[in-house]
C-alpha cells in the first residue's frame, strides 16, 4: 500500500489553537468599519461598536459632539440619555440590541442573573412561572411567556387580585 496517492485531503497543522476564546476576544476589540457600514461580520458585534453606534446617534439628534470610544464613556454618555432616548421611535430597537448584548455577555461570561420566583401565577398562562430578574427593570415577568412583564404597580395589583381569589373561593 503506498501513502500519499489517495485523492483524499488530510487537513492538520502543526501549530498549536489560540490560547483563548474568539467570541470573548471579539466582543472585547475594536468595532471593525465594516459594522458601522452595514457589511457582514462573523460573531457578535463588539460591545464597543453597538455602544458607540447608539452613542453616535445620540449625539447627532441632541446636537452633541461625538463622545469618547471607551465602554465606560459610551454607557455614561447612553445613561445620561437614557430618558431623551426613551421618547424616540427607535427606543425599541435600541432596547432589544442592548438586551440581545446583556444575553450574549452573559453567555460568554457564564454570569447568570439572581432570578426569584414569586408566590403568583402568570396572567396568561396559569402557571407558576412568574419570577423577577435582578437587573431587568420590571417587578415580575413569565419565564415562559415574553409578553408578560410587569411594572411594580401591576405586579402589586396581580397579587392582591390573587390574594383575594385565594381568600374568597368560589366567588366570581
Amino acid at each position: 500500500m503506498q501513502r500519499g496517492t489517495s485523492n483524499e485531503r488530510v487537513s492538520a497543522s502543526k501549530e498549536a489553537p489560540i490560547p483563548l476564546r474568539l467570541d470573548v476576544l471579539n466582543l472585547l476589540g475594536p468595532s471593525a468599519d465594516a459594522v458601522l457600514t452595514g457589511e457582514d461580520q462573523e460573531g457578535p458585534v463588539p460591545v464597543v461598536g453597538v455602544l458607540s453606534t447608539w452613542a453616535d446617534l445620540v449625539a447627532e439628534q441632541t446636537r452633541q459632539k461625538p463622545v469618547s470610544h471607551t465602554v465606560s464613556a459610551l454607557t455614561q454618555f447612553l445613561l445620561d440619555h437614557i430618558e431623551w432616548a426613551c421618547r424616540q421611535e427607535w427606543v425599541s430597537d435600541f432596547a432589544q440590541e442592548l438586551e440581545g448584548l446583556t444575553k450574549i455577555l452573559r453567555r460568554v461570561s457564564g454570569i447568570e442573573p439572581v432570578r426569584i420566583l414569586l408566590p403568583v401565577t402568570c396572567p396568561t398562562c396559569d402557571l407558576r412561572t412568574m419570577i423577577r430578574e435582578e437587573g431587568s427593570g420590571w417587578a415580575a415577568e413569565c419565564r415562559y411567556c415574553p409578553a408578560v412583564r410587569l411594572s411594580a404597580r401591576e405586579y402589586g395589583q396581580l397579587v392582591t387580585a390573587q390574594a383575594q381569589a385565594v381568600s374568597t373561593p368560589g366567588e366570581d
